[in-house]
């Protein structure tokens, strides 16, 4: 560890940040870290710095790593938020900034984030808002491929793209007008209205729509930073919606015939059963919902959404069957539309997947999983798969379950450990455990094989576990003591040995293990690898930061030879015993 190394990094990582280098300012932070991995606020800054790369697994494990090393700093979870929002992992993201707005009730980020993400949930459980204002997919490639300029543009896979976008996104038009000179014609040739018209409509009469910004603030602390002693400064959202002219309406009904003008009101009114339905749906009134969608069905047929809404009413009502029929018949309308609506196809799979998943049908549901990621490669399908994968993982593993075949397994383990063949015997606790993953019994056989094949942190792993499903072991935490001595964490082998003790005071192993460690602290020479390592814990850095441990060295600094009053209190005592077990101090 070299302090003065990672306040020179965390400089130039500062200046870059500044900069918007974000790059270079991640480089930085990382060789900051290197030299010291213990500060919280080097993740939480290079957290932020890969959220403006749009790089959000990355900002989500050094997020993580930031409220591990500082549970209390509550803008860590607001950078964890931030990024699980972002990875679509919505309720994950809610429990965070929940977490956050605990330790800082009063911070406004945590508090918008929280509502985007429940906001982000609740339009996840919603039917499909609907299709574009300017009519059906069907309806406007109607119309584009009639016109002998737009249907050449059909040629270029760009502009099929682009297209698109505005299927799912019908303010996006605007914004390629601005950009792309073709679209300012596909916007002629879907509202009937001729270029100069459109002109002279249009002509200072444009707003602007800005989206709402969440932004990451990049630390700059002053006292509780050992690196850097200035302010903090906002930055810019990694990626803010665009600001855009939105052109006004046009009076469309002087240039539409008779027939567009039927085929509107026909939309118009299809919508507006669709929205009812919506609302029925949020108010949870199933069976009214379901008469507005089969409405809007009844009006306009060719729209999937309104299958793909009727799905997911039935799915709430727990009917698969017909949520899976509503399903095939939104998908067999979409195969139909030109070009394909490939994000209204994913959600329908996706829809799917959740129905054979809730039915327990895990081959259908992954098989419709992976359709709905070859469409589009959402990263909230994605998650969704994850979670069934675990839900079935779970399920095959409660199925699994049986006690006296695990006893039977820890008896045969038991044998091969007394043969001191102890990879068999972990293999058989292995096994023993799925049988039976609540005995602590096996939990401790297993970390003791695993001791005596020299895998030290594996077998304090499973001892720990152990001890969480039967603290009143004291030989578990004589065994706990023996790890702690083998890896010359002393002041964690004595807080073991003396948990055993007080359960039984006269227990050998543990007695034997404290006057071992206690002999081998008093004999021991400084050892700075030692001391580095117990730096690390979270336990011995609280004790450093203690204001009254801090106001003991500062006497014993001034005066030299004289035993400070604050000695006497035992808690005090105990921490400064801790600091010498774990080398922390020395003893002569």
């Amino acid at each position: 560890m070299d302090k003065d190394k990672a306040k020179a990094a965390s400089a130039i990582a500062k200046e870059a940040f500044a900069k918007k280098d974000y790059v270079t300012a991640v480089k930085s932070y990382t060789e900051a870290i290197s030299f010291d991995p213990t500060d919280h606020l080097l993740f939480s800054n290079r957290s932020a710095c890969y959220a403006n790369l749009q790089q959000y697994q990355d900002a989500l494990d050094d997020a993580n790593k930031c409220v591990e090393l500082k549970p209390d700093f509550a803008r860590g979870y607001g950078r964890k938020g931030l990024a699980e929002f972002y990875l679509r992992k919505h309720e994950d993201a809610v429990k965070t900034y929940t977490q956050g707005l605990k330790l800082d009730p009063n911070s406004e980020q945590m508090k918008e984030g929280l509502a985007e993400a429940q906001t982000a949930i609740e339009e996840e459980k919603m039917p499909e808002a609907g299709a574009s204002p300017f009519g059906s997919p069907q309806e406007i490639l109607k119309k584009l491929f009639a016109d002998p300029t737009t249907k050449e543009y059909f040629k270029d896979k760009d502009f099929v793209t682009k297209l698109q976008l505005c299927q799912t996104n019908p303010q996006m038009l605007f914004t390629l007008m601005q950009t792309d000179p073709r679209f300012t014609k596909v916007f002629s040739v879907m509202t009937g209205m001729s270029m100069e018209d459109f002109a002279k409509a249009s002509t200072g009469m444009g707003g602007e729509h800005a989206g709402h910004e969440h932004p990451h603030e990049h630390e700059e602390p002053g006292h509780e930073h050992p690196h850097e002693h200035e302010h903090e400064h906002p930055h810019e959202h990694p990626h803010p919606h665009p600001h855009a002219e939105e052109p006004p309406k046009p009076k469309m009904d002087e240039n539409l015939t008779e027939e567009q003008k039927k085929e509107r009101e026909i939309k118009k009114a299809a919508e507006e059963e669709k929205n009812k339905g919506n609302e029925s749906y949020k108010v949870k009134k199933m069976e009214e919902a379901l008469e507005h969608y089969d409405k809007a069905i009844s009006l306009l047929g060719t729209e999937p959404v309104y299958h793909m809404n009727k799905a997911s009413v039935y799915l709430e009502m727990k009917k698969y069957d017909e949520c899976l029929k509503s399903c095939d018949e939104a998908l067999k309308i979409a195969d139909t539309l030109m070009p394909k609506p490939f994000d209204k196809i994913a959600k329908t799979y996706a829809r799917k997947a959740n129905c054979f998943a809730q039915m327990e049908k895990w081959p259908e549901a992954f098989e419709m999983y992976d359709k709905s990621l070859l469409e589009v490669n959402d990263p909230h399908v994605r998650e969704a798969k994850r979670k069934c994968e675990q839900i079935k993982k779970d399920k095959e593993e409660q199925l699994y379950l049986d006690p006296a075949k695990a006893e039977e397994h820890r008896e045969v383990g038991n044998k091969y450990f007394r043969d001191g063949n102890f990879a068999a015997a972990i293999k058989e606790y292995d096994e023993a455990i799925k049988r039976n993953p609540k005995s602590a019994v096996i939990y401790l056989n297993r970390g003791l094989s695993r001791m005596k094949m020299l895998d030290h942190s594996k077998a304090l792993e499973d001892i720990q576990k152990s001890l969480e499903l039967d603290p009143n072991n004291a030989k578990a935490y004589a065994k706990k003591g023996n790890i702690h001595f083998f890896l010359k964490e002393y002041h964690k082998a004595m807080d073991a040995y003396d948990k055993g003790l007080k359960l039984d005071p006269k227990h050998e192993e543990c007695m034997e293990g404290k006057f071992k460690t206690m002999q081998t602290i008093r004999e021991s020479a400084p050892d700075e690898e030692r001391a580095q390592k117990a730096l690390a814990d979270p336990e011995i850095r609280a004790i450093l930061q203690d204001p009254r441990i801090i106001q003991l060295f500062k006497e014993i600094k001034e005066n030299p030879g004289v035993q400070p009053a604050a000695l006497s209190d035992p808690s005090i005592a105990q921490s400064v015993q801790k600091l010498i077990a774990a080398g922390v101090l020395g003893t002569k």
